[in-house]
């Protein structure tokens, strides 16, 4: 927590490390890995690390059967109140072109696991549709965050990339159901509420690539956090990621 840690690096190190043992005795996989600094964890428009810094990496797999993999990990900050300080996502999907369309699909699951907070682990099944610069995704969980409760995210955008390095992009979500209903005690707020980001980024060769974006949602009075703990105002952040091979 969808952004995207000594013994916490180990930690991640540790999943990744499962998932290539498991895989590699496949000869037409593609393999890759990343490893990213930002300075603030954003997913779906909260703060996952009280507005600080962040450590991230994961390791990827491709067939080409469209079958992929991956796992990510990052640190995070949920408070005083809270023993979770790792998340790690386990993803497993298919995508595919539309014959020659220029449309592709894309369906899996991706579960959420918080190694010190388990009862908040949940899994999401997640289908989307790309096409040129533009993509659209439909991800939906019957036990968001732990609460018993279902939610649904609905998210698109647009980017593009010049050969000189650089690129835009934006994007919006919409999160909303049963877990967003008052009285369901979700931690860092209701109702239903949007979220938004646009950014640049730069390409150095093909190994590291600068971001700065700003993200915010549309969250006010008691629901708006400007800073600290699931911090949802508007606000800007920065990373660098670096990639291999």
């Amino acid at each position: 927590m969808k952004f995207k840690k000594p013994c916490r690096v180990a930690a991640i190190s540790a999943g990744m490390g499962l998932m290539m043992l498991a895989l590699s005795s496949s000869a037409s996989a593609d393999f890759s890995a990343t490893a990213t600094v930002v300075s603030d964890y954003d997913y779906r428009g909260y703060s996952q690390t009280a507005g600080d810094w962040a450590l991230q990496g994961s390791v990827a797999y491709e067939h080409e059967s469209s079958f992929y993999a991956s796992v990510w990990g990052s640190s995070l900050d949920w408070g005083s109140n809270s023993d979770a300080d790792i998340e790690m996502n386990y993803v497993a999907g298919f995508t595919q072109d539309f014959g020659d369309s220029g449309v592709a699909w894309d369906l899996g699951l991706l579960y959420y696991n918080y190694p010190g907070a388990t009862s908040a682990d949940f899994l999401e099944i997640y289908g989307g549709l790309s096409w040129s610069y533009f993509r659209i995704k439909l991800s939906y969980s019957d036990d968001f965050a732990g609460l018993g409760a279902s939610a649904w995210y609905v998210d698109g955008g647009a980017s593009h990339d010049w050969e000189n390095g650089f690129g835009v992009f934006a994007y919006a979500g919409y999160s909303f159901g049963n877990a967003f209903e008052r009285g369901e005690g979700l931690p860092f707020g209701a109702p239903d509420y949007y979220n938004y980001g646009l950014g640049v980024a730069y390409s150095i060769g093909d190994h590291v690539s600068l971001e700065a974006r700003a993200v915010g949602t549309n969250q006010d009075g008691v629901y708006k956090t400007e800073s600290g703990v699931f911090e949802n105002d508007f606000r800007g952040l920065v990373g660098i990621t670096v990639a291999f091979p």
